[in-house]
């Protein structure tokens, strides 16, 4: 019998053709006009020019506690605004619970200090796809399982890293990543 059906690519080689993930520093931290819980995060990202993000973790951290660090940036999220401010990509944070919730209770941003500006992270066993890649829409991005085990990020038991090193987290070491 001949064998028809075709093989899905892993979730991991998916993610990789779908996903980019940058180290950024952020460089400036600013309090969203419109927005009590969110911060207006001005990024570099190892371009040109600085990017800007906007992010919901005003309940978790003070500026100063995010000042000059490194984050890890989902690059290629399709812009969207909040509260009148482009937003271009998203921090990848780990958390407990049900990722389902509406209104997370926990937030542990993933810090990438020991990755310089500009690194782009990929699963175990991938490098960065030499072409450009679109732009990824939030419900494709949150499709992918990203999780915290033993304090690393993984995706199908593949730690997320680079060059050797992988991305951690400290508080949340059996979580959700998003």
């Amino acid at each position: 019998m001949e064998e028809t059906m075709e093989t899905q690519p892993s979730l991991a080689q998916q993610f990789r053709d779908k996903v980019v993930l940058k180290v950024s520093k952020i460089i400036k931290v600013e309090q969203h006009p419109g927005g009590t819980m969110l911060y207006i995060l001005t990024l570099d990202c190892g371009d040109e020019e600085p990017r800007q993000i906007v992010s919901s973790i005003v309940p978790f951290y003070k500026p100063e506690e995010l000042q000059d660090k490194h984050i890890v940036l989902v690059y290629n999220l399709k812009p969207a605004n909040f509260r009148g401010v482009r937003s271009n990509g998203m921090l990848l944070a780990a958390s407990e619970g049900d990722t389902s919730e509406a209104d997370h209770e926990t937030c542990e941003v993933l810090f990438a200090p020991d990755f310089a500006v500009g690194t782009q992270l990929e699963p175990e066993g991938f490098e960065p796809p030499e072409e450009k890649l679109c732009y990824v829409k939030p419900d494709k991005f949150f499709a992918f399982p990203l999780v915290t085990r033993d304090g690393f990020v993984e995706l199908e038991g593949k730690r997320i890293g680079a060059e050797g090193k992988y991305l951690t987290a400290s508080v949340y070491k059996n979580g959700v990543v998003g």
